[in-house]
């Protein structure tokens, strides 16, 4: 089982086809204190060139404040993007999330009361080992979701992808 599990979650690590969404939705990762780890610093990354190339979409920064952080994940992104050049007038915050269910759900009433409807289709950036649970998610929360992969760190790759098997069976089960 172990084993099929890991590698469904191989097959999902890769992107969706390259979509143009109205809103695009960057996943929380930890923080050291006010820093971005390595891993959302590489979602920020990928969040950066979609956002260049498509410069009429708007983008959800989605994290709370977890403990030894000193801000909330969402402030820390907001931060990042816009040392990046992005447009404040271009990040929409949630900050209350702390799980990622909780990214999605929150993340959705944050996307409709911006654009006065609802709204189904977006794009979200992740790493690659989190893909598969963020897709099925996504769904749950009414979202046709397109994935953008993005790299995940060679230290914790290993280490990743076996939690990622426990997230993904705890969800599986209880995120409703």
């Amino acid at each position: 089982q172990f084993a099929a599990v890991e590698l469904l979650l191989v097959a999902y690590s890769g992107a969706s086809s390259d979509v143009e969404t109205e809103y695009l939705l960057i996943l929380g990762a930890g923080l050291d204190g006010e820093i971005v780890s390595l891993s959302l610093y590489n979602r920020l990354m990928a969040g950066v060139e979609y956002l260049n190339k498509y410069p009429d979409a708007k983008v959800i920064v989605s994290g709370g404040q977890g403990p030894n952080e000193a801000i909330t994940e969402a402030e820390a992104m907001r931060r990042f993007l816009v040392s990046r050049g992005i447009d404040e007038g271009r990040i929409l915050t949630e900050d209350r999330s702390t799980s990622t269910m909780e990214n999605f759900r929150f993340s959705k009433k944050v996307i409709e009361e911006d654009a006065g409807k609802p709204v189904s289709e977006i794009t979200f950036i992740t790493n690659s080992f989190h893909i598969l649970r963020s897709k099925i998610l996504a769904a749950r929360n009414g979202f046709l979701a397109h994935a953008i992969s993005c790299e995940t760190p060679d230290r914790v790759i290993v280490q990743m992808y076996i939690r990622e098997y426990f997230a993904l069976l705890k969800s599986l089960i209880f995120d409703r």
